[in-house]
Formats: structure tokens, sequence, C-alpha cells
């Protein structure tokens, strides 16, 4: 297991974009009453919020989130020495969305740009990057921004994932404070089990045929089911490696740098699915408010999926008070990442609805 400890580093703020578009577990069409009814109660999830046909892309969401995150700041622009930004769905083939958004945010020339792609621990794996960059006392501010648009490339007639995932953008401001707590992670990947969750076709390895090609534009417009086409997830073994790695990744944590589970005030999960949530936590014996979920309303949003939780469950919380959060990020790879952290009064907006023309 590796650990890390990052000194003098502080998080002054998280805030959450999800696009305009609600789709309703309930009236997915391909669902019976009944059908849907027992999805949305395997799942936790009644609804979400999906891109569509919109045309708005993660970086569209994140822009939004961190114009709010700038403006509670109150963070001149110029003063913003660092931005990474985490995401699988990026807006063009050979220009990262990191890029997108220095331009679109107006930041300076010397600000140092990095982009990552990773899956569900995204976050947690970019916040350990971000903030030990920030440690180094150079880089005085910095913006992680996380998000996926990742209903844009999923079937419409996949009947595992259209009710589970939806769409969001996210931001977390860190600066640099010698007097900050450390953020404190615990991270790894098992690999050889990775291929449980690979997508095989359209990459360098296998790059689409002709025919290979039309098949999945099809699947995309929803006018060919994936089934027996596309790859299916080893639903098994994710969910083997869900309800055990993970637990035993924040029980290390906390032993190794000496944490008592029962002083923390929140355990904010990734979003896999009610099941999921619901087995961690009792393994870590956290329930009721210490357990914050936006499942129902929001779904799997990937990566982004810890933050937004932040944002829409807890705001009041962490804008008001101090909070020792545990956290914990996994999947794709199959990779993990936790992460301790402590705040105190950050700023933490509600939850914005994306408008086109603002």
């Amino acid at each position: 297991m590796a650990f890390l400890k990052i000194p003098n580093v502080a998080i002054k703020g998280i805030s959450a974009c999800v696009p305009p578009i609600v789709e309703e577990n309930k009236d997915i069409p391909f669902y019976s009453a009944d059908e849907a009814d027992k999805v949305i109660e395997s799942t936790g999830v009644e609804r979400k919020h999906i891109v569509g046909n919109s045309g708005i892309t993660a970086s569209d969401l994140c822009l939004r989130a961190c114009e709010k995150l700038i403006e509670e700041l109150g963070w001149e622009r110029e003063s913003i020495d660092m931005i990474c930004n985490v995401t699988q769905t990026s807006d063009y083939t050979n220009h990262p969305n990191v890029f997108v958004l220095h331009e679109k945010l107006g930041l300076k020339n010397d600000c140092m740009s990095l982009d990552l792609y990773h899956g569900c621990p995204g976050w947690v794996v970019g916040l350990s990057s971000a903030a030990a960059l920030v440690s180094l006392g150079s880089i005085k501010r910095a913006l992680l921004v996380d998000g996926d648009n990742i209903t844009s490339v999923q079937a419409p007639l996949d009947r595992e994932s259209r009710p589970l995932f939806g769409d969001s953008g996210t931001a977390t401001a860190l600066e640099f404070d010698e007097n900050a707590s450390p953020l404190l992670f615990e991270t790894g990947t098992n690999s050889k089990d990775g291929i449980a969750l690979i997508h095989h076709k359209g990459g360098i390895r296998e790059p689409h045929t002709l025919e290979s090609y039309e098949q999945w534009l099809q699947i995309l417009d929803g006018s060919l089911s994936p089934e027996g086409i596309e790859d299916q997830m080893d639903g098994m073994s994710v969910f083997s490696f869900g309800i055990t790695t993970p637990p035993k990744s924040m029980k290390k944590l906390c032993e190794n740098y000496g944490i008592n589970m029962d002083d923390i005030d929140k355990l904010v999960l990734h979003q896999a699915n009610l099941f999921m949530v619901k087995k961690i936590a009792k393994k870590l014996k956290f329930e009721g408010e210490r357990l914050p979920s936006c499942l129902r309303d929001y779904g799997n949003t990937t990566s982004t999926s810890i933050p937004l939780t932040i944002v829409t469950q807890c705001s009041s919380d962490y804008s008001t008070k101090k909070q020792k959060t545990l956290a914990c990020g996994f999947g794709t790879g199959l990779s993990w990442g936790s992460v301790y952290f402590e705040t105190e009064n950050i700023a933490c907006p509600e939850i914005i609805t994306y408008e086109k023309d603002v």
C-alpha cells in the first residue's frame, strides 16, 4: 500500500455544476414499471443530470464550477499558479481539456497546466498530484478541476449503465499554507484484474474498423443495442473489489496515521451504487449524517462523485464548521485512492445548474 503525507496545503473551497437535463429512471422507455422500481431499489438512483443532446461538455460544466469558486474565494486570476484537470471525456482528441479551461478562465501564461486521464478514483489521485506540487511552496494557489460528460459516450440502450450514470463538473481550490493539517493518502492499483472495466475498441491498440465504427455510431445514437457487440463489465469482479479493497484501504490509512474513525465527521465514498456504498459503510461503522450520499438525485458521476456529494449534501457543514473527512474513490484500473483531510469554513457554494447563456 502506498502512503503519502502532504503538508502545507489547505483545501479552500469546493464547487460543482451539473447539466440542466434530468432523466427519471422510472421514465426510461425500455423498462416496465416493475423493472424500473427494481433498478431504482438496487442502484439507489432515481434520477440523474445528463448532457443529452445539448452539446454541453465536461469542460463547460467545470468552467462554471471554477468561475463560481473563484468568485466565492475572491481570488484574482493572476494569483492562480496551477490548474490540474481530471477527465475521461475530453472535448477534443488532441487538445487536453486543461488547455480549454486555462484559456476560458483567462489564466496567466506561466500558470502550470496538468491534465490527468483517470476514472472513478480520479479526484483523489488528482488531489494527491496537485497538492504534492503546491506543498513545495513555489505554487501558492491551484485549481483541481474534475469533470465528465460520461453519458455522451455510453449506449442509450445499455440496460446496466443508462440508469446509473450522470454528468458533472467540479472545482477544488488549494492554497499553500504552512499551518494547514496534512493531507493523508493511501492509493493502489490491482492492474491484473483491471480488464474487468476495459473498453477495447477505438484506441491505438485496437483501432476501429469501418464496420466497428459504424456499429459504434449506431450504438451511441440508440438505433442498435450494445448487447453481444460491446465489451461487458465483469460485474462480479468489480463488485468483489469494491466491497473489499476500499474499506481495507481506509482502515490502513487511519491505522498508519493514528486517526480515530469515531472522530471523523464525514465518510464520503465514490457513489458507485447504493449496495456498494452501504456495504463499505457498514464495514467501517458509518451511518446517518456521517455518511452523505447523492446517488438518489445525481447517480454515479464517476470521479466527480466525492466533491459532488460534499457540495450537494453537506455544503452548510463545510462552509460553517471544521470538518474531518475520510474519502475513497475506486474503480477503473482496478485502482483506488483514500484520503483524510481537515477543513474549516471553506467556500462551498450550492450546486450550480448549467445555463448556456450565462
